[in-house]
């Protein structure tokens, strides 16, 4: 078995040249040994493999797009739609919460029934419920279509992960998983561009801009509906179908998650996920309030150093997609982490205002690349058999979520009662998210691809 993760080689050089990954194979008296395979280059990189990454990543680009869509067209239906700041925030929230609920959903069927079947209809709801937001003729047309779009953006993530882990060639599956994390940025500022664009068209320039998001959704339908199923999937499913032994795992089940083989690997996931991006999700959605209530600087500004920032976390997320797979990994991990905890110290040691702000959000964005959510998605890939795989990332996303949403609360009432200690929190959680990534997620073992049981050797990422 191919370990997705690179490990320092016994006896390889230093420097370029000692780039390996190891995979297991069998020596005399049953055992196992670590064989060193060069870490191959991105230009050796299949055609067929980029397809699948990209079709499949393509979640990850409408995951962001209609996020950063529905809080910018609500605000230009409002006088249209008479939309008052409370059904605004029932909207964001019904979105966030089917997000949730899609996510569970949609992993739990991913390992069931395959990865096509599911990125294919989740797909096609998408492109309905983009449909009706577009050209929505009345507030519960509008209702209908959020919840549409929030399940099934939810519900296709976890699966279309799954797909990229287990079609790309050995030596890529870090990267490539990675990547999907670039079309999430890249989503970020297409999105961003188009709101500029429309911004002062009213109603016309809301339902434009989910006429973006609908076009996306029809060509990756389109595009996907070329792809095969998963062949590491399909055979994990005929394996699991021809035993007949009641001692057997029930494949995928929920309750599996809960298996002593799985439960530490899902609670640290659930855990690292959530409380980093408590501090993530906070910048994306208080960013502005906090440079305009607190910081007391006008919206053009903060606009100008969300723009810097989108800039070089697209940058960060390119290095890390470079370096994940090699043996460095946890090298870059620990750095990320240290720079995201300094983020939050910015504003505690120099006080809230905008460079204590930019900084803030430069530094974690920087960091959270090689410490946050990219490192999640590979780490989702690596610790779960095939048919657990997108079952425990949808888990482990609906945590996060409905987290995100509690927290989103709350935030509000902290910064209005001094941001001191909203920041003091994030920096004890983005230090716990480090610690637990350094001390426990990198040396559990990576799960066999097509078993429940485990292959590896301690210390693999």
């Amino acid at each position: 078995m191919e370990l997705f993760a690179r490990m320092a080689v016994p006896g390889a050089r230093a420097g370029p040249a000692a780039r390996f990954h190891g995979r297991f194979v069998a020596a005399r008296g049953g055992r196992m040994k670590v064989e060193a395979i060069p870490v191959p280059r991105l230009r050796d990189l299949p055609r067929s493999a980029w397809r699948v990454a990209i079709l499949a990543g393509m979640a990850s680009y409408l995951d962001a797009a209609a996020i950063i869509t529905s809080g910018g067209a609500l605000v230009l239906y409002k006088d249209h739609f008479g939309l008052t700041l409370m059904r605004i925030g029932q909207l964001s929230a019904v979105l966030t919460a089917l997000f949730a609920i899609g996510a569970l959903v949609g992993g739990r069927l991913g390992d069931r029934f395959g990865r096509r079947r599911v990125f294919t209809t989740t797909m096609v709801g998408l492109a309905l419920g983009t449909a009706m937001l577009a050209f929505a003729p009345s507030l519960a047309v509008l209702y209908a279509g959020t919840i549409i779009v929030g399940f099934c953006i939810g519900a296709d993530l976890p699966v279309s992960m799954a797909m990229i882990a287990e079609e790309a060639p050995p030596g890529f599956k870090g990267r490539l998983i990675a990547f999907s994390h670039v079309l999430w940025m890249a989503a970020i500022g297409t999105t961003y561009v188009l709101q500029v664009i429309v911004g002062n068209l009213g109603e016309l320039g809301g339902r434009l801009m989910w006429g973006h998001v609908l076009v996306a959704a029809l060509l990756v339908l389109a595009l996907r509906a070329t792809l095969p199923e998963s062949v590491e999937w399909m055979r994990a499913r005929a394996d699991a179908d021809a035993r007949s032994d009641d001692t057997d795992i029930d494949a995928g089940g929920m309750r599996q998650l809960f298996n002593r083989r799985f439960i530490g690997p899902f609670i640290a996931l659930a855990l690292f996920y959530g409380v980093f991006n408590l501090a993530a999700n906070t910048g994306g959605q208080f960013g502005t309030l906090l440079y305009t209530e607190v910081a007391h600087t006008s919206i053009s500004t903060a606009g100008l150093v969300n723009t810097a920032v989108l800039v070089i976390s697209f940058a960060s997320a390119v290095l890390f997609m470079r370096t994940v797979d090699l043996p460095s990994r946890m090298t870059w991990f620990v750095a990320g982490g240290v720079l995201a905890v300094a983020g939050q110290l910015m504003p505690i040691l120099f006080g809230v205002n905008v460079a204590s702000l930019a900084a803030w959000q430069i530094l974690q964005g920087i960091g959270g690349a090689f410490a946050g959510e990219s490192m999640w998605k590979v780490w989702s890939q690596e610790l779960f058999p095939t048919l657990l795989r997108s079952t425990a990332q949808g888990a482990t996303t609906f945590f996060t979520r409905m987290l995100a949403a509690v927290a989103a609360l709350a935030t509000p009432l902290l910064i209005e009662s001094g941001p001191t200690t909203l920041f003091v929190t994030l920096t004890v959680a983005v230090s716990f998210t480090t610690g637990l990534g350094w001390l426990y997620i990198r040396r559990l073992p990576v799960a066999a691809p097509q078993s429940f049981d485990f292959t590896t050797t301690r210390e693999t990422r």
